[in-house]
């Protein structure tokens, strides 16, 4: 009988298929004869080659993503243990307004921590366009871009494949393989949503049709989701920020003359709330709470599809098309902007009696007689706008692939491509973002209701500041229109908004147009045995353009056009060819040797050859060792390579840099309006990689496998503040004094041995060693009517070592702050006859926290304090029904016991977003009919 789903049936490709949580899949000697057609084929270029075990790979078929409950590939990626590590791999929980947040409505996967650039993303084995948007200057393949429904499988190769697919793949391969020649007609849904009061609802709706005969074949996908946004304030690990912003709606002010203390609106006089006032340091504040604020995962809506069409022009050659296209609308919200030492006009109307009596009376200890006597001069004021960050993003992915395959009769196959991507997006700020000048300008009295401006004040906003001039709107006959900074800026004039906000539209576009060409079959007999080879070549041109909106753009006259907010910007296109050659070569009945080559050429960044050497023993029938080494080059990313300057933000530690705070490690170091500058004398990465394992195949429904891989990356691209710091104080970078820095230009303010700006240069650091242990284990047994399978894998971080320069010391990441030592995943399955399901755990552990002296004040904590982020363990249950051949449905529970995420000092959101995730209970239930 004909089922909707055979869901947990035995498959040739293995004794039990992989998981959705990365089941490290091998090959066992044992398969059979007819598996060939269905190995991998991410791996080797060798058309039908069975690489049995030869090589580590991880499988997720289709039932393993729907098992997962998973609705976007990127959500399930991130559970697998080799894409673990740091903050490498990212879904649209990091996603925000903010320069250091990840782009709003994309994920990316990193294999070993790595970051993204050094994972090559495929498409049925091809490349794709990369994100319009980089991830701050780091090009990427927003596996978002990808209908859901439209993936078969995911095929891993988590260890290097420059050799083989691309220079690029440093840390291995991710391929991402479509569905494709399907008969019939198929309709599905899900709803799901946490069993919180919240509603976190995720809506898909997805058909799949296709037909034809012996020479034509067509197929084609429909995918529509929707998901509802969460924010930090939806739960309580998140709800209240542990260190509150001092900086308020009620802003804090001082003249910088008269007044020793600043003055806030007071909770007596109808200001600020009594549970938000304080008294510290610089006087007094009203405190803010901005996990109020930001989302955790916004809203987001996509609609997208597959089409494929095969044509079959004789028993040989098929003509083969792919057509994809995506749409997303997403929206990303983070905290309010900050303004701070804006300058106000003590003449303003708008100042309350009772915080001018207060102001008057601080600056009464210095002399201060009357309120008149600030007039002439900027009161400056440090606060926080009543609205968060947001910004909407429109994107559009196109991909269209057509080409050749050829068999011939000599068991030679020849496949050729043309490939072209596309991504093109759009940014539009939605609340929150002011522009500076503007606001300067409205709060000193410079502008007029019609929108003219006069030179009342003469302002400078390079470190804000103001000169009295005496110009008013009154004296031509006009009204001046005043930014209201009192009664928690909730009242302003009418036209005020019209003025000083501003969208900040920003667009962006990414094209690739490439050729490829493969052929592969036997070359000769070695020793009686079969020698195959692959022989091909590709052609790629890539271009990306990202403009921000001008008024974004910082200037030495104006390094923060936009208070608090900054856009990525890059122009920048290159060609590249390259060559490449596999060779399988079967030395023994059960000893194999492959090699492989490839020549890579870049027109901005010279050439490079890069090899591969894998063994493959098979001493025993139950036993498979294994071995393989490999190098990498890759060149900068578009991104890293036109980049312009993009301004962020960062606090100087100066526990790491203490010369950058007067030579004192336990001070609090300055919070930065920093830029990320460019650096027009890049060099490519450079890496070496190597592993050995075994298969251990013990009895008929056993597996196990343990892969050591280690991993040598040098001169990689980034940016490490503290290094920069050092390097720059060592002599490196110029150092000069407040103001004199100019923009996009690399180097260090520094006023009073404290570093008080930073405009930090994208460079080749030092290296990175990363080596680790993967283990599985996989058993399948016949348990009453059905097939009882236990699944487990684990990966044990050895190190994580890096050093930025010679300037910096040597780090082990490994137990450190987001890098935990392990990652480990378990599921118990049982299928028999209609229905099944699996109880799966998923293993996070804990690792060391990181928080600032003021969050450990803030808590309660001595300043020397070593705190700990404890492990995370959750369980998921998964429940299918194959109801007849028509109707299948199925129940996923994550988190099913609703275990909160640990709680993480370091970061303001109060939870590691990387590492774990504060959804709680999330139960979808999904129904699908096949006609």
């Amino acid at each position: 009988m004909k089922r909707a789903f055979d869901f947990y049936k035995r498959r040739p490709l293995s004794l039990a298929c992989a998981s959705a949580v990365a089941l490290l899949i091998q090959n066992p000697a044992s398969w059979a004869e007819e598996a060939v057609e269905e190995v991998l084929v991410t791996g080797t270029h060798i058309k039908g080659l069975d690489l049995k075990g030869g090589t580590q790979a991880v499988q997720l078929t289709r039932e393993d993503i729907l098992e997962s409950g998973a609705q976007r590939i990127g959500e399930l990626m991130q559970d697998l243990t080799i894409t673990g590590g740091g903050t490498g791999t990212f879904t649209t929980s990091t996603a925000g307004a903010l320069s250091g947040d990840t782009p709003v409505g994309a994920s990316a996967v990193s294999l070993r921590g790595l970051g993204t650039g050094s994972t090559l993303t495929l498409i049925n084995g091809r490349r794709s366009s990369v994100s319009a948007f980089a991830n701050g200057q780091a090009s990427f393949i927003d596996v978002n871009s990808i209908p859901g429904s439209a993936i078969e499988r995911v095929e891993i190769l988590p260890s290097g494949a420059s050799a083989t697919y691309g220079a690029d793949a440093v840390a291995g391969v991710v391929n991402y393989v479509l569905r494709e020649d399907y008969e019939g007609f198929e309709i599905s849904g899900s709803y799901g949503d946490s069993t919180e009061s919240t509603d976190e609802g995720r809506y898909n709706l997805n058909m799949v049709f296709g037909g034809g005969n012996e020479q034509h074949r067509f197929m084609g996908i429909v995918d529509y989701y929707k998901r509802n946004a969460m924010y930090d304030r939806d739960r309580d690990v998140g709800a209240e920020s542990l260190r509150p912003s001092q900086q308020g709606f009620h802003p804090s002010f001082n003249d910088l003359f008269w007044m020793f203390y600043d003055q806030t609106e007071e909770p007596q006089d109808g200001g600020c709330a009594a549970d938000d006032f304080g008294f510290g340091n610089f006087g007094e504040f009203c405190e803010v709470n901005t996990n109020a604020f930001t989302s955790v995962m916004d809203n987001y809506e996509s609609v997208g599809g597959v089409f494929t069409y095969q044509f079959n022009i004789n028993d040989s050659t098929t003509w083969f098309n792919e057509v994809l296209y995506q749409s997303t609308e997403s929206d990303g919200t983070s905290s309010p902007a900050n303004f701070s030492r804006a300058p106000f006009d003590p003449e303003s109307p708008l100042w309350p009696q009772a915080l001018i009596d207060d102001m008057v009376e601080e600056g009464s200890f210095e002399g201060l007689e009357d309120w008149t006597d600030f007039y002439g001069f900027p009161i400056y004021g440090w606060g926080k706008f009543p609205e968060p960050r947001a910004v909407s993003v429109e994107s559009e992915t196109y991909r269209i692939v057509s080409g050749i395959e050829m068999d011939f009769d000599s068991g030679w196959n020849l496949e050729s491509a043309l490939t072209y991507g596309s991504n093109e997006s759009e940014q539009k700020g939605s609340s929150g973002l002011f522009v500076s000048e503007a606001f300067y300008d409205a709060s000193l009295g410079n502008l007029c209701a019609d929108g003219t401006r006069v030179n009342r004040w003469d302002v400078n906003p390079a470190r804000p500041s103001a000169s009295f001039v005496g110009d008013t709107c009154e004296d031509i006959g006009k009204t001046t229109l005043w930014y209201n900074p009192f009664g928690g800026q909730t009242s302003q004039a009418e036209g005020i908004d019209e003025f000083i906000r501003t969208e900040a539209e920003r667009s962006g576009e990414s094209e690739m147009y490439a050729i490829d060409l493969v052929t592969s079959g036997p070359l000769f007999d070695f020793n009686g045995r079969e020698v195959q080879g692959a022989f091909g070549a590709e052609w790629r041109h890539e271009e990306v353009k990202d403009v921000p909106a001008g008024i974004a753009l910082a200037t030495t006259g104006n390094p923060e056009p936009i208070l608090g907010f900054s856009s990525t910007s890059a122009d920048a296109e290159r060609d590249q060819w390259a060559l490449f050659a596999e060779f399988y070569i079967p030395l023994t009945d059960n000893l194999d040797l492959t090699l492989a080559g490839r020549y890579d050429d870049y027109d901005s960044f010279g050439d490079d050859f890069n090899p591969k050497v894998a063994l493959r023993w098979q001493p025993v029938d139950s036993l498979i060792l294994r071995s393989n080494y490999s190098t990498s080059y890759r060149a900068p990313s578009l991104a890293q390579v036109g980049a312009g300057t993009l301004l962020s933000s960062f606090t100087v530690d100066c526990a790491e840099t203490p010369a950058a705070c007067g030579g004192d490690a336990s001070a609090d170091g300055e919070n930065l309006l920093s830029e990320e500058v460019a650096n027009d004398n890049l060099k490519p990465e450079t890496a070496d990689t190597w592993g050995a394992g075994f298969v251990w195949t013990p009895t008929d429904s056993i597996d196990i496998t343990v892969d050591y891989w280690d991993i040598s990356y040098d001169d990689v691209i980034g940016i490490d503040e503290d290094d920069f710091i050092r390097r720059a104080l060592g002599g490196e970078f110029p150092v000069v004094g407040e103001g004199e820095l100019p923009t996009g230009t690399a180097g260090l303010e520094v006023e009073g041995d404290f570093v008080i700006d930073a405009h930090f240069e994208l460079t080749n650091l030092g290296y990175e060693d990363v080596r680790g242990v993967d283990l599985t284990y996989t058993q399948s047994l016949d348990v009453g009517p059905g097939v009882l399978t236990l699944i487990a894998d684990a990966t044990y971080l050895l190190e994580y070592e890096r050093r930025a320069s010679e300037a910096s010391p040597v780090i082990d990441e490994v137990g450190d702050f987001r890098y935990p030592e392990w990652l480990a995943n378990a599921k118990v399955r049982y299928s028999m006859d209609r229905w099944g399901g699996s109880l799966g755990l998923r293993y996070t552990d804990g690792y060391k926290d990181d928080p600032s002296n003021r969050t450990l004040e803030a808590v309660g904590l001595p300043a020397d304090a070593t705190v700990d982020v404890d492990s995370w363990t959750v369980f998921d249950l998964n429940l299918y029904y194959d109801v007849n051949e028509h109707n299948y449905l199925q129940l996923t529970v994550r988190n099913m016991f609703d275990e909160e995420p640990p709680e993480v000092l370091g970061l303001s959101s109060n939870v590691d977003y990387i590492n774990h995730d504060s959804l709680g209970r999330y139960v979808t239930l999904r129904y699908t009919y096949v006609f």
